[in-house]
């Protein structure tokens, strides 16, 4: 498949007194697909809260005991980006449009006579190894204030994306320590739906069996704005006198988050919205003095406020969160701030990993139920654990516990790499987690080489794919162990297939720049995919979302858009996460009943040593014409204001620089060097005069190659002799010297393919040089 760098349909004609040189293209049609995602009715309640006289969390779940009161020697490190204020809400609420409206009080009537601590975290991902510090904190406030003055919650992803300590045993080691530490209440985030929402009812809250609740306001009965019924939309608390009113609610991303099929009968609606009317309902019915909103959703970017910070679905928790709401936390972007939000409340994320916590003091006026003042700050878990306090004790000795458990699981030899084999890092991410999405890995590439090898075996149009965010951790030089490879991925997915058109597989790669299925960009508004090695793509950023793949080749061949191609993943993906709305519309989608640890597993076991190719699938390319005969050419620079940041060079650890791109073709079997570019900072430029050249009239494949990554881009250039035997072309377009418009048709493809011990080797390809 070719598409034009230029206007569709045009062929660019280049005079020679022997030649005529044509480059001519395809024009592909784009299709996005738009699925609604319904909202609550204005004004609907989610769901029913306890009554006023309930304290604890849903009917027939325990309110958590006090914790012991044991002296405890560690304290919280100095806490970042503090804020104190006095209450927006001075008076007691009542019901109102647009939050609760409140009688005038000056703030001298207001005399605090009961304070209460509330804490949240977010984003633990079964980081069990950081629980005991992380908790102590919590701990300390209890001791100094009584339990009864405390509030423990969490904004969600409790669980999902874990380390193998918790992971390798369903996560069950997590929601242990959580009852350990006696959480309250929680927000279910997206992970909390890895497994589907079978698996939240079934499992997880069995284990919790009542000790707190998961809340999700937004998460509906499908087709309705009913909060389902295995969540809560809100619970009250009374602590120090006071009712606190908690609500949860999770990012309206959350169908391209998870696998479609597991969450199939839910709807799931505005945060937000959800959020102000469950508020409104707690306010105008007197059920909370106090309302706090845990939303699994927040910015981009922590740090200190500027109001560039709000954007993307973070806008409306800034902007339009009701005054009935006191409080709001925030999760899911795994970033640490202490603001404000439009209306002055607290609005505060506590970074993720358990590396933080967001606490916020109020000061309340019991005997005119007025909320005084509120004092917030975001709290680093200090280094060492308190194990002196009994609470801290057993959240240690259940996690030493986890890890012996595991470490049996997970001590067997599997294989071996030589060399690491990561994921991708940035100036801001270097440790080859699974933080660094939008630029191309050795490891997705890896794991989707194995989805061709292990589904695709018999099928010559097979492709292997896999989304940026499946990809947890990276492989270590040396030994690969059964834990090694789990952590690698994590969430237990069955691997699928699916038939889809090569025009429909250029949509897939046009997905990679985000929007979710009203159209919206999402948080992460650029996912890098992983590919197997048959696949190559160019793109041009510069070019109208929709248009940008400019090129794509499987197999050494253009790729046919009409033609059917099987792509192998997860469920998830397949199903359409991460927003490849349209891998969800393949034919013939087949679950394989395969698991991708076990399969995984068993083919690092079958190659036996592993070695990292770093050899990129998808380059940024563009062409320009600088004379008749010559087009100067670009790779790997990024657009100017682009949010696709590679280059030439992946990011993965142990990639190498490269110094040389060099271009050659074939001419009966013959190999000619035709230029030699130099790359600097991973961008390479240089001119080819093709009337210079020995190509011959027809189609010619130059292949421009990248000579330390081994990274190739082949292009594609049609030459046309000018003269009787000829016809002239029934349409023809010409572009002026030093035009910006490219004029070439770019056709990458790779001429490697993998040997057993993960390394390259060229396949016999006839016009391969």
């Amino acid at each position: 498949m070719t598409r034009h760098l230029t206007t569709p349909g045009e062929e660019h004609m280049i005079n020679t007194p022997t030649h005529r040189i044509a480059l001519s293209a395809l024009c592909l049609t784009a299709m996005i697909g738009s699925i609604a995602v319904t909202g609550p009715a204005a004004g609907a309640a989610p769901s029913e809260s306890p009554s006023p006289n309930e304290s604890a969390t849903p009917s027939g779940a325990s309110t958590p005991t006090d914790a012991p009161t044991g002296s405890a020697s560690a304290t919280p490190s100095a806490s970042t980006s503090a804020s104190s204020s006095p209450s927006r809400d001075a008076t007691p609420s009542t019901s109102a449009a647009t939050g609760s409206a409140q009688a005038s009080s000056s703030p001298a009537t207001c005399t605090p006579d009961s304070d209460v601590t509330v804490f949240s975290f977010n984003d633990f991902h079964g980081r069990i190894g950081e629980a005991a510090k992380l908790f102590t904190p919590v701990q300390q406030a209890r001791t100094d204030k009584g339990a009864d003055h405390v509030l423990l919650t969490s904004a969600g992803d409790n669980i999902g994306g874990s380390t193998f300590e918790s992971g390798s045993q369903d996560d069950n080691p997590t929601i242990d320590i959580l009852k350990d530490a006696g959480l309250e209440a929680s927000a279910v985030g997206n992970h909390e739906f890895d497994k589907g929402l079978t698996d939240l009812t079934e499992h997880v809250n069995k284990r919790i069996d009542g000790d707190f609740p998961y809340l999700g306001a937004n998460v509906y009965k499908k087709g309705t704005t009913t909060v389902t019924d295995d969540l809560r939309a809100s619970t009250v608390f009374t602590k120090g006198g006071v009712r606190i009113g908690v609500i949860g609610a999770v990012t309206k991303d959350l169908p391209s988050l998870v696998s479609p099929a597991g969450i199939a009968d839910l709807t799931i609606g505005d945060p937000v919205e959800a959020v102000n009317a469950e508020a409104r309902r707690l306010k105008s019915e007197h059920l909370a003095d106090v309302v706090v909103a845990s939303i699994h959703e927040g910015a981009a970017s922590g740090g200190d406020f500027a109001p560039a910070k709000v954007n993307g679905n973070f806008t409306p928790i800034y902007n339009d969160l009701s005054t009935d709401v006191d409080v709001a936390f925030n999760g899911h972007t795994h970033q640490l701030y202490s603001w404000k939000d439009r209306n002055g409340a607290p609005l505060l994320q506590a970074a993720s990993y358990g590396t933080h916590l967001a606490q916020v003091d109020l000061a309340y006026d019991t005997r005119s139920a007025q909320l005084c003042s509120t004092d917030a700050k975001t709290v680093a878990a200090p280094k060492q654990a308190n194990l002196a306090d009994p609470v801290i004790a057993r959240i240690n000795s259940d996690t030493e516990a986890a890890r012996k458990q595991a470490d049996v699981i997970g001590a067997k030899t599997i294989g071996t790499a030589t060399a690491p084999i990561t994921t991708a890092s940035d100036a801001q991410d270097s440790s080859f987690g699974s933080s660094v999405r939008n630029r191309e890995s050795a490891m997705s590439n890896m794991v989707a080489q194995m989805f061709k090898d292990t589904l695709g075996k018999d099928d010559s149009n097979f492709i292997g794919i896999q989304n940026p965010g499946g990809t947890r951790a990276s492989l270590q030089s040396g030994e690969i162990t059964y834990k090694d490879a789990a952590l690698v991925l994590p969430f237990a997915n069955s691997l699928m297939t699916t038939k889809i058109t090569g025009e429909q597989f250029t949509q897939v790669l046009e997905e990679q720049w985000q929007h979710d299925k009203k159209g919206q960009v999402p948080s992460r508004p650029f996912l890098s995919l992983g590919l197997s090695s048959n696949v190559s793509y160019t793109y041009d950023e510069n070019l109208p979302e929709g248009q940008r793949i400019t090129s794509v080749w499987v197999n050494g061949k253009p790729i046919d858009p009409k033609a059917s191609y099987t792509v192998g993943s997860g469920s998830f993906l397949i199903n359409g996460g991460d927003n490849f709305h349209t891998l969800a519309k393949g034919s013939k989608p087949v679950d394989t009943g395969r698991i991708d640890l076990d399969t995984w597993v068993g083919w690092i076991k079958d190659q036996g040593k592993l070695t990292p190719s770093f050899a990129r699938r998808g380059v940024a390319v563009t062409a320009t014409r600088v004379s008749d005969t010559a087009f100067s050419f670009t790779f790997g620079q990024t657009a100017e204001k682009g949010i696709a940041p590679d280059t030439l060079d992946l990011t993965s650890k142990g990639a190498p620089t490269n110094t040389k791109l060099v271009a050659r073709t074939s001419q009966d079997g013959n190999a000619e060097t035709l230029a030699t570019f130099d790359v600097k900072d991973g961008v390479a430029t240089g001119t080819i005069d093709f009337a210079k050249t020995s190509l011959k009239p027809g189609t010619n494949v130059v292949y421009f190659t990248a000579e330390e990554s081994g990274t190739v881009i082949p292009v594609e250039v049609t030459i046309t002799r000018d003269d009787a035997s000829t016809p002239e072309p029934s349409a023809t377009a010409s572009t002026p010297s030093g035009s910006a418009s490219p004029s070439v048709d770019v056709i990458p493809g790779p001429v490697e393919t993998p040997s057993a011990t993960g390394a390259t080797a060229t396949p016999s390809d006839p016009a391969t040089p």
